[in-house]
């Protein structure tokens, strides 16, 4: 669910999307921020995280972030595990905090908590684990209950008491509609003070140039700006793989609240212009196709009706990446990608296609072969590529019980 709502009335938010904006300029901040605001949701928080990077956090709904809170409850380590057991239910709260941001949080099911945590086996992690009521974490192995290698626990603390009754609301993270947030920080106003002393100042220095010169030089210059590499450079502008698949899986996990629809599959291509399309066929359960086009419209979807089935379109605005400035040899490329999927899904999944030689560089055809697994594990299977001057062309996947399957289509560039 998006929400949580509090017997208190206070609401907690799980966002529709979370991410880290890079922008040395305020104008192009705003100008990202209003562009994942018309797909995520009206209401935001924007929290800096150094001189020209922002966390941004995005809604439809209002009320305070649910994993920053509970983050901020436990002194905000670095690596954070929090399960508490919701009363006169089946399910739980859990957030997970990763390198001091939030990774996971909301409310899931208790027998679908060990899938999310599984991922992390394979990593080398230093979490501070709590937990309260009858969750499926435990400190040590135990018959149906998820357990870490020690090697991996900080510190595993069973509390006494619950913490969601009375966690602390933080302004901070309070999502609030994204115009006013952005005045009130300052970004994409016009700073008046400023202005006036950069004119005052060209003013005293046009007056002197004036003074000192009596007649002045016009030189031309001819510059060839030929980049032979800007074909390589243009395509690794574009979104990694991991803030594309991250960007699919969130968009999936809101289809599935649909009242009386579910995803069955859907397919993500990337075009000329280094934007993605997302295309999610869905069924329903007798509820009027009118529901789907009212939530469709309210968070900027197309619905399609075809004569093989329904389909809602989605665009895709991301944050693009800075591309290397070298070429990296195509087989050691090959071989990180097979060495880290590995580590993922122990079988061997990838078919290496065809390689297109270009001007200065070449590109090879990979497909990924993703068996039945959960969201969670895809979205491993795209944090592998976070360094690696790869393209994902294309995303195929079908939706069954909760888990995906299907293939990545990828570009390799390299020499």
């Amino acid at each position: 669910m998006p929400f949580i709502t509090r017997e208190d009335g206070i609401r907690f938010i799980i966002p529709s999307y979370r991410d880290t904006i890079i922008a040395k300029k305020a104008s192009l901040l705003k100008k990202e921020i209003l562009l994942l605001s018309a797909s995520y949701g009206e209401y935001i928080t924007l929290q800096k995280k150094n001189v020209d990077q922002y966390e941004v956090a995005f809604s439809p709904e209002s009320g305070y972030l649910l994993g920053e809170c509970v983050w901020n409850n436990f002194k905000r380590p670095l690596d954070l595990i929090y399960c508490e057991a919701i009363p006169n239910s089946t399910e739980a709260i859990l957030v997970i905090v990763k390198a001091g941001s939030v990774y996971l949080d909301g409310s899931f099911p208790l027998d679908s908590i060990p899938e999310e945590l599984v991922i992390f086996k394979t990593q080398q992690n230093n979490f501070q684990i709590y937990v309260y009521g009858d969750v499926p974490i435990a400190k040590t192995e135990d018959e149906g209950k998820f357990a870490f290698e020690s090697s991996s626990v900080k510190s595993f603390t069973v509390l006494d008491a619950p913490v969601f009754p009375t966690l602390p609301t933080i302004k901070a993270f309070q999502l609030q509609l994204v115009d006013p947030l952005l005045k009130s920080q300052g970004i994409g106003v016009l700073p008046i003070k400023q202005v006036m002393i950069a004119l005052i100042t060209l003013g005293i220095m046009w007056m002197g140039w004036t003074y000192l010169t009596q007649k002045p030089e016009v030189v031309e210059t001819l510059v060839s700006n030929e980049n032979p590499y800007q074909q390589f450079e243009d395509q690794l502008t574009s979104p990694s793989p991991q803030q594309e698949i991250d960007d699919v899986l969130n968009k999936l996990k809101q289809v599935q609240t649909i009242p009386g629809w579910e995803p069955i599959s859907l397919e993500y291509t990337l075009n000329s212009n280094n934007n993605g399309k997302l295309r999610i066929k869905v069924t329903s359960f007798g509820v009027k196709v009118e529901t789907l086009i009212d939530w469709a419209y309210k968070y900027n979807a197309n619905t399609e009706i075809s004569t093989d089935g329904i389909y809602l379109n989605f665009d895709s605005v991301l944050q693009k990446r800075v591309p290397p400035t070298k070429v990296d040899m195509t087989r050691s490329i090959v071989a990180q990608i097979l060495d880290r999927l590995a580590n993922v899904i122990p079988d061997n999944n990838v078919v290496l296609g065809s390689t297109a030689p270009k001007k200065n560089y070449s590109e090879t055809t990979i497909t990924y072969n993703i068996p039945s697994t959960s969201p969670s594990v895809v979205s491993s299977i795209g944090s592998q590529f976070y360094d690696l001057p790869v393209v994902l062309t294309n995303m195929s996947l079908k939706v069954a019980d909760g888990n995906l399957q299907g293939s990545l289509t990828l570009k390799a560039l390299g020499n």
